[in-house]
Order: C-alpha cells, then sequence, then structure tokens
C-alpha cells in the first residue's frame, strides 16, 4: 500500500461525511496535503454523480477496507451503514499503526447505527482507543482561540461528579503536557477548570475541587507540568488567548466556548493514541444528507490541523 501523509475516513454512508469528503477533494487546496480517502468507491461515484453533478477528481485515491454494495437511504440509520463506518476505521487505525499513514482524519459516524452493527461504544474517541489497546485517551476541541480537553466525555450530566477522580483530571493534564509537542511547544501551559459555581467558592458550592482537582494539579505541578487551577469554569475562557489548553471537567463545559469561538470550523482531536487523529466538529446531519449542502469548511480545519500536527511532531523529532 501507498504511504499517505493523511488519511480521511468516510463516515456514516447515509450521513453528510462522503459529500464533504468529496467536495474536500474538489477543492484545489487538498492537492498539497498528500491525502487519500478511506470509504467505498461506488459510494465515492454515485456522491459526485448524483448529489455534486462533478467528475471525480484525478487526483482522488480512494481506499476501499472491502468492495461490499448495500443498499442504504440519505437520513436513515441502519446497522450496514454503521459496519460501514466501523469498516473505515479499522482500515485506517491499522495502516497508521502499520506507519503507511501519519494521521487520520475523521468524519462523523452515526452513534445508533454503529451499535445496531454490534459496536457498543458511544463514540469515535472510545473506539479508536480500544483499537489502539489505551484507556487513557482525552478528548481535545480546538477553535480558533480555544483549545479544550475533557476530564470526562460523554456522561449524563447527573452522573458527572461520580467520574470526578484526581486520576481523570491527571490524565487530562499529562495528555495535555504530551500534546505540546503537536501544537509547537514542549512546555504548554495549562489551566485547569473547576467543577461547580465559582470553583466550589473554597468548598462551600463543592468539595471536588478540593479533593481531587487541586490535587491533580498539584502532582502534575511535582511532575514538572505546567498546569493552573482550578479556575471558576465561567471566567477562565475569557482569558482563552493566555493559555495553551484549558481542561474542562465535562462535555458541555469544554465544548460550548470552543463552539462559540469557531462554530463548523472547530476540529476534534484525541490526545495520547499511537498516532494523530483529527476529526469535523458535527455529527452525521442527517436532515440535511444528500441534499448538496453541506459545508466542508470543518473537514478543510481538520485536515489542516492534521498536517500542522504532523509538521510539528516531526520538528520535535528532529532535535
Amino acid at each position: 500500500m501507498q504511504k499517505y501523509s493523511i488519511v480521511i475516513t468516510a463516515g456514516d454512508p447515509a450521513g453528510i461525511g462522503y459529500e464533504e469528503a468529496c467536495k474536500f477533494f474538489l477543492d484545489e487546496e487538498s492537492k498539497k496535503f498528500n491525502a487519500a480517502l478511506i470509504g467505498h468507491k461506488w459510494i465515492v461515484e454515485k456522491t459526485y454523480k448524483d448529489i455534486l453533478k462533478k467528475d471525480i477528481p484525478n487526483h482522488l485515491e480512494v481506499l476501499e477496507p472491502d468492495n461490499n454494495v448495500f443498499d442504504y437511504e440519505y437520513g436513515r440509520i441502519s446497522a450496514e451503514c454503521g459496519k460501514a463506518a466501523i469498516s473505515y476505521i479499522d482500515f485506517a487505525v491499522k495502516g497508521a499503526l502499520e506507519g503507511m499513514f501519519d494521521a487520520v482524519v475523521t468524519c462523523p459516524i452515526n452513534k445508533k447505527s454503529i451499535k445496531e452493527a454490534g459496536y457498543n461504544f458511544p463514540g469515535h474517541t472510545e473506539y479508536l482507543a480500544y483499537l489502539s489497546n489505551i484507556d487513557n485517551q482525552s478528548m481535545m476541541l480546538a477553535g480558533k482561540y480555544v483549545k479544550t480537553i475533557l476530564a470526562t466525555t460523554h456522561y449524563p450530566v447527573k452522573e458527572i461528579a461520580k467520574h470526578i477522580n484526581e486520576k481523570t483530571v491527571l490524565t487530562a493534564i499529562e495528555n495535555a503536557h504530551k500534546a505540546g509537542r503537536y501544537f509547537g511547544t514542549l512546555t504548554p501551559k495549562i489551566a485547569v477548570c473547576g467543577l461547580n459555581p465559582h470553583a466550589g467558592d473554597n468548598g462551600a458550592l463543592g468539595s471536588e475541587e478540593q479533593e481531587f482537582i487541586s490535587p491533580a494539579v498539584l502532582k502534575a505541578q511535582k511532575n514538572g507540568i505546567n498546569a493552573h487551577g482550578p479556575f471558576p469554569a465561567d471566567t477562565i475562557f475569557t482569558k482563552a488567548k493566555e493559555w495553551d489548553f484549558i481542561i474542562a471537567m465535562y462535555h458541555d463545559q469544554g465544548m460550548i466556548p470552543v463552539k462559540m469561538d469557531a462554530f463548523g470550523e472547530a476540529v476534534n482531536i484525541t490526545l495520547n493514541l499511537p498516532f494523530i487523529r483529527t476529526s469535523v466538529d458535527h455529527g452525521t446531519a442527517f436532515d440535511i444528507a444528500g441534499k448538496g449542502v453541506c459545508s466542508y469548511s470543518s473537514l478543510i480545519k481538520a485536515v489542516q490541523m492534521a498536517k500542522n500536527m504532523v509538521e510539528y511532531d516531526k520538528s520535535i523529532r528532529s532535535i
């Protein structure tokens, strides 16, 4: 197999992944990335012919995990689409682990479709970690100015507090520190949010800051990590430009500021995998799938981010 710097997985065929990927390869900018698309050639051909009304670009290389043909309907959950989306991820991870791809960029999958296909994972992040045989990954979302890393990911709000402990917070801090090499610094400046309003207000509004978050920050500092906090989450994001990374305690605490900062152009990144992985910041968008109206701006940002991370990492390795 030919080596590519970046591979893009097409995501759920019933969503907008194929369309945004095909639009990306129509853009002249796509030629500079040494990128290929992992998906089914017959769906790529269908997308260009029926939706985009364009010829397939000569520089587009489609890597197929298999040549299965199946029925699907835009905007509809199905096990077949779930299986296809998973097969693209499997192919990408195998190639990345074998050194054939420098980075993997993912288009969206549908959680219900992959569950119907028999894969009981809440999303890309957890499945990529499973394939990589790790359990200490972190989810990051990067906007124009805000780069936030989550201590916890997909939990109902009522269950968040019981998943906050010194280990989860310290893991997020350590992964942020290690991620610095992909963003141009080996000593990133890291801010850590509190869980409760006003970061617990010295225990008056909750004890998690005193019991778990502060000890994690102190342990990180003792290990030479430039971490600080916990800070009230409602103010620290207003100073995002002063920090390389901000650690959020739960999903919406971290995601809302990033999407306010760069909605539609933010990039999802999984930290601590044995390869670089970025992703678009949106879902399958079943409501507009197949209509030819989706934007590919987030995919451009994800591919550019992957390229930058690859280049920063290579420059660090050469020192």
